[in-house]
């Protein structure tokens, strides 16, 4: 299956857009971590809530980690199949994460 060269481009920039949001969405989950650790002053319950949810933020964090490297392989790997070289005249490497 050969992809073009616009398809490929497409590819890149939706990665690229994937990894800024997971970035941004990374280091607001970090913040809303460590607020509600050094502020909250629960016991009971609340803080058994407060941990799950917290969890759970850093659970989705970590698999949005895991789809943006397992995207970046796919985009590898096309970068490896692509015949025709970049229109500047070098050949771009994806960043491994």
């Amino acid at each position: 299956m050969s992809l073009s060269r616009e398809e490929i481009l497409r590819a890149r920039r939706k990665y690229t857009e994937q990894v800024v949001a997971t970035v941004l969405f990374t280091v607001v989950v970090l913040w809303a971590v460590v607020a509600t650790v050094v502020l909250i002053n629960a016991s009971g319950v609340l803080a058994v809530a407060a941990a799950i949810g917290l969890s759970a933020g850093l659970m989705y964090v970590y698999e949005s980690w895991q789809n943006v490297r397992a995207r970046g392989r796919e985009l590898r790997a096309l970068a490896l199949t692509e015949d025709e070289p970049d229109s500047v005249g070098y050949t771009s490497a994806l960043v491994r994460l």
